[in-house]
């Protein structure tokens, strides 16, 4: 009996060190993940064959505290990589992917490793000749001013049909009499009143009397229209100052980046574009008004475009973070890992090294 239970024993205990030998022995073994870099400069470079920039390089220093390997297996923008991730081509998205209700419903994220703030892209101020005369040609007050110079023939028309056979004053060639008409008009028009032309028919009084009040509806008409289309188009070219100077104006975003979130909350019209560098072209010529996307990447696009002007908002915060499948465990390393190198300096190091300030207010 004595015999069978210390068997019984001696068994229990090798099947238990087994066990334990192999449960450590397979958390020793490092896993591989495949890695996607996803984004744009500074925190993804991806010109050469093995990407850089300041995801990377945490990625890289956060992977030293944990038993993970990386192998990178794809490059692209960030959408590229999260399709690749949800189709289980990639393990993770490495670069500066920012947390949005759409996306935290389909990935799971890591802790933040940098916080920033959308920003607005924008065309500097025109101070042209070009700019100036802009207003006088668009179309309110082209249609104003064709209206008024139409008017102003017709009544010349009629006024000298009227009174060219009962005055002398008038000239019996209708070329000059057509342009002694308008000119009455004109003249009628504008109040001046040199009285060189007078009409002295019953009709062509009737006439004019019917022609001084409607001049006088018509030039309150016509200046307030013009006012109008003079303010709105300031309004539409103004420069922007702020988020608020969205509304009415064209803006590009990238679908399903938090910029869009973004911007639809102060403009509706919203044109979507593939990349930062389409968006970018299209500010730049005037297709767009602006395009949303985040601060560090298009604060490193404009020190190398003068022509380009930068407009930070504090209205929102970004969290960048590495993203996995839900439910992968790797996600639990990698923060613990960043915890520790935001403790020991190492992200800040990073972050400075980059020209970025670890709270993300640079």
């Amino acid at each position: 009996m004595i015999y069978h239970v210390q068997m019984n024993f001696r068994s229990f205990a090798v099947a238990l060190t087994l066990i334990i030998t192999f449960t450590t022995s397979s958390s020793l073994i490092a896993r591989e993940l495949r890695v996607g870099y996803g984004g744009s400069e500074p925190f993804i470079n991806i010109s050469t064959e093995a990407a850089s920039g300041v995801a990377v390089d945490i990625w890289q220093e956060a992977a030293r505290y944990t038993n993970l390997q990386s192998r990178q297996v794809s490059t692209g923008s960030v959408t590229e990589m999260l399709s690749l991730l949800n189709q289980g081509k990639i393990d993770v998205v490495v670069g500066p992917v920012s947390i949005t209700e759409e996306r935290y419903e389909r990935f799971g994220f890591t802790h933040p490793f940098y916080v920033t703030s959308p920003a607005i892209l924008t065309n500097r101020s025109d101070t042209s000749f070009w700019r100036a005369i802009q207003p006088f040609l668009s179309g309110p007050f082209l249609i104003g001013v064709t209206t008024l110079v139409g008017l102003l023939l017709i009544v010349g028309a009629i006024i000298w049909t009227v009174e060219n056979k009962a005055n002398d004053a008038w000239s019996r060639d209708p070329i000059k009499g057509i342009g002694q008409g308008v000119w009455f008009a004109i003249v009628t028009f504008t109040t001046v009143g040199y009285g060189d032309l007078v009409p002295v028919g019953k009709r062509g009084r009737v006439l004019a009397g019917i022609w001084m009040v409607t001049a006088m509806i018509t030039a309150s008409s016509l200046t307030a229209g013009i006012a109008s289309a003079f303010t709105l188009f300031q309004l539409q070219h103004a420069a922007i100052q702020s988020p608020a100077d969205l509304t009415g104006r064209t803006v590009a975003v990238i679908p399903g980046s938090s910029g869009e979130d973004f911007a639809h909350r102060f403009s509706r019209k919203i044109r979507p574009v593939d990349s930062v560098s389409d968006a970018v072209g299209l500010v730049r010529n005037g297709k767009v008004d602006a395009f949303v996307y985040d601060y560090p990447v298009l604060n490193n696009l404009v020190d190398s475009r003068p022509e380009l002007r930068l407009v930070r908002s504090h209205d929102l915060s970004e969290h960048y973070c590495f993203v996995f499948r839900k439910g992968d465990p790797a996600i639990k390393d990698v923060d613990g890992a960043l915890l520790k190198i935001r403790e020991n300096g190492s992200l800040r190091q990073i972050l400075e090294r980059w020209g970025l300030d670890v709270e993300g207010k640079d």
